[in-house]
Order: structure tokens, then sequence, then C-alpha cells
């Protein structure tokens, strides 16, 4: 449900976050760029398609380059677009070959982020555009109810600041920020609001809690277990429904030329 939520307002952006993200790029068909966590590659296609760069998609998920790779030989075999399934801490490709390196959100599943866009900087030409699509903690929540956030989203968000510090590490300047959160991934309920699950919902909650609690003991050993399970992921999605609990920015800067000093 969470995943739904979110992710699924974040998808909304559309074709409006892929054409501010080819201007920032200055993408053409003279153009070589690398969209990294591109998952079943649509963004990268959109990229090809529309403006006849040569985009070379890579996610560490083989499955969802498989279906990329479908897709592509099925209905877009005649685009400069390809893919390559590898881990994102470690790109198999050489140091300055591409005009400009595209982050998806999934980057931000990856244990040691900071070295993704290490490894995005490095194969990215001097003073070309390096792109990331960031979710990041906009309101206080308390440590717990992050933590199922992380769980349930499969990535973990991080304070604004942090993704500029790891990007300043890794050789980016002048760093500028776009808020995507607003209108297009805000959590669609006013302040205050009640959250209701349905019985389906809740069903299938306490069903998980059961296998987990109550598998050993019985229906009735795992039915309070189930009750607090509901209880939990309710005020999970009621802090969810907060404004801004969640942001989803677009960062981009230059790979500055020059050794940084240490």
């Amino acid at each position: 449900m969470v995943q739904s939520l979110i992710h699924g307002r974040w998808r909304a952006t559309g074709e409006g976050l892929y054409q501010e993200i080819a201007r920032i790029v200055d993408a053409a068909p003279s153009s070589e760029l690398l969209v990294i966590g591109c998952g079943d590659g649509i963004s990268a296609q959109w990229l090809s398609a529309r403006t006849g760069a040569s985009v070379t998609g890579l996610d560490a998920d083989a499955e969802c380059i498989g279906r990329a790779e479908q897709r592509r030989r099925a209905s877009f075999a005649g685009l400069p677009l390809s893919f390559v399934s590898a881990p994102l801490t470690d790109l198999p490709h050489d140091t300055g070959v591409f005009d400009a390196a595209i982050g998806e959100a999934s980057i931000a599943a990856v244990a040691d982020p900071a070295a993704v866009l290490r490894e995005m900087v490095r194969v990215t030409k001097p003073m070309g555009a390096v792109v990331v699509l960031v979710p990041s903690w906009s309101a206080d929540l308390p440590p717990e109810t992050r933590e199922l956030i992380v769980e349930r989203l499969g990535l973990r968000p991080r304070m604004l600041v942090e993704w500029k510090r790891m990007l300043r590490a890794a050789g980016v300047v002048e760093i500028e920020v776009q808020d995507w959160s607003e209108p297009h991934v805000r959590v669609a309920a006013a302040p205050g609001a009640d959250v209701r699950l349905s019985w389906s919902q809740k069903a299938h909650i306490m069903g998980r809690a059961w296998m987990v609690w109550g598998a050993g003991g019985g229906w009735l050993a795992g039915l309070p277990a189930g009750r607090n399970a509901v209880a939990r992921e309710t005020a999970l999605l009621r802090d969810l429904a907060r404004e801004r609990s969640l942001g989803f920015q677009l960062m981009h800067g230059v790979k500055w030329p020059h050794p940084r000093e240490q």
C-alpha cells in the first residue's frame, strides 16, 4: 500500500519530469546518456525516442533489464538504445565517456548511494551534467515511523542536505534543486484527515501477522498481533498523509573537471 501510495505518485510526474531532464542534459542526437537504476527502462526509452540521444539504461536487477530489452526489440529496435545489467556501485564503463548521467530514485535503495554517485560522476565527461531523482525526508517523523517507511518503500530517503553533501563529495558543482513534491506527488489527504483501511487490506495485514506470530499457536494466538499490525499500518499511512512527510527532488549539477583537494 505504501509503495502504491508513494511510488505511484512519483511516477505520475511522468512526461513533465522527463522533459525537464532532457532540457537539463541538453539531450540531442549527438548525446551519449546513461540512465542508472533504470528499472524496466521506461525513462531511458522516452529519452531516446523523444530526443534522438544514444541512451544506455543500467540496472542491477537482471530481470528488469530483460523486460526492458524485450520491449526494445519488440517496439523500439530502431532507437539508439541499449540496456546493461551491472552493480550500480561498479559501472562497466570507462571514465568520462557519457555526456550526462541520470540517476533514478532507485539509487536510494542501494546500501551505499555515495558510491553510486561517485561512479556516475566518474563515467561522465568533464563539465557534463549529473542528474539524480531522490526521495527525501521533509517532515519530522519518529525514527520508528521512518524505518517502517523504509521497509515498505524498499528504499531509504535522506535529508536534502545529505544528498547535496554526497554530490559535492563525488565531484559535482553548481548543484541546483527542483522540488517535484508539489503538486505532483503530495499524498492526497488533508492534515488530520482520517485514514481508513478497507476490509480486504485489514485481512491482508492480519493474515501476514498471523503467519509470523500465530502459525504455531492457532488463530487465537495470532489475533492480538494482527490487531496490532493493523493499528501500526494505519498509523503509518496517517503519518504519510501529513503534509510533506516525504519529498521528491530533481537535483543536478556538473562534473568538476579537476581533481578535488582532499
